[in-house]
């Protein structure tokens, strides 16, 4: 057959990576044949490789409590096997082979490897999911939105991977803003726009918001004193650079959650006087779920301990949030930070 290199460059899952990288994949793939009427993995089985087709045809296959049922055919291109994996759940189906059948197979260390080093193709797998979310029946929904969140949540990862000091960084934030949300919720100026969906949303794509800054050089990332104000014009293109990907996303999928996704990612440093980037919007112009997550991601940076500072108490934290109301946060949602500190102290002391 062809390479496996030359094989995985045809697929859009696998399109804009470097040769080298494609090379580096292929190479962690192995060719398995399958006969007619083989069972590939059955339900209930541990989820443990990603499977590409190479030629033949199969079958995903549920079991209903009366026998199993046809979910779909597959053949060449075609990709299963990865939500379980992603998910870290068992098999939600059965895939038997229709005819003889060749198939390209990663385990699961392998994929995971590639899912955290990879963001392209992070990227286009969250876009398969999307799709195939949006295309799918009911008894598929479950695993496809458990896969989904778990993968938003390992691409968030990637940035917060290359910089060991900001620990659970993401885990606080996404707390931070649901109990946030959760209690504006009630506020008369927010109760018909933050939902019980949009609290969901927020928890599940907030960890997004510093996603751009995969595209940063680690000596300024990573940097261990004050950036000059050259490498700070750079560290402030992740939110354009985050943006787009985004953006890339909606083109294939233009739902509320990627919709607020993309309000997080290029909007949570704008200020509320209108002196934030990118776009310098002011105000009630800012998205609410931006400004909700610039205070959760404000308020989570200064109680930690950074190389070039110290990190604050408590009551400093308290004093800054304070300072910073009506010019920094919007002032309604800064007093609903403050009338439940206790309950942001506790969700920092769990997760520290």
């Amino acid at each position: 057959m062809e390479s496996i290199a030359s094989f995985l460059i045809q697929m859009d899952l696998f399109a804009g990576l470097d040769e080298a990288t494609i090379q580096q994949i292929a190479s962690q793939f192995k060719v398995i044949q399958f006969q007619e009427e083989e069972t590939v993995f059955a339900e209930k089985d541990e989820g443990d490789a990603f499977y590409i087709v190479i030629d033949g045809e199969l079958s995903i296959l549920q079991e209903t409590g009366r026998g199993l049922r046809e979910l779909k055919k597959i053949g060449r291109h075609e990709i299963f096997g990865e939500m379980a994996l992603i998910s870290q759940e068992r098999r939600s189906a059965t895939v038997r082979t229709v005819t003889d059948a060749r198939c390209l197979r990663m385990s699961r260390l392998n994929f995971n490897d590639l899912i955290e080093t990879e963001p392209k193709f992070s990227q286009r797998m969250l876009t398969f999911l999307t799709n195939r979310l949006r295309h799918s029946d009911e008894l598929a929904n479950k695993e496809i939105l458990n896969a989904h969140q778990a993968l938003i949540f390992s691409l968030s990862n990637l940035v917060e991977s290359r910089d060991k000091l900001t620990g659970d960084h993401l885990h606080r934030v996404r707390e931070y803003c649901s109990l946030l949300a959760s209690n504006l919720a009630r506020h008369p100026k927010f109760q018909t726009i933050i939902t019980p969906v949009f609290i969901e949303n927020i928890y599940i794509v907030s960890p997004l918001h510093d996603i751009g800054k995969v595209a940063i050089p680690d000596g300024i990332l990573l940097k261990p004193g004050k950036l000059t104000r050259d490498e700070f014009e750079i560290i402030k293109q992740h939110s354009i650079i985050g943006g787009e990907s985004i953006a890339r996303v909606l083109e294939f999928c233009d739902n509320e959650t990627f919709r607020m996704a993309f309000n997080i990612v290029r909007h949570h440093h704008e200020r509320y006087d209108g002196h934030g980037y990118p776009d310098g919007l002011k105000g009630e112009a800012i998205p609410v779920e931006a400004r909700i997550v610039s205070i959760a991601d404000y308020y989570d940076a200064i109680l930690s301990k950074r190389s070039y500072k110290q990190p604050f108490t408590y009551k400093q934290a308290e004093e800054e949030i304070r300072s910073q109301s009506g010019i920094i946060f919007d002032p309604v949602i800064a007093e609903a930070m403050l009338s439940s500190l206790d309950d942001f102290e506790s969700i920092h002391q769990k997760y520290t």
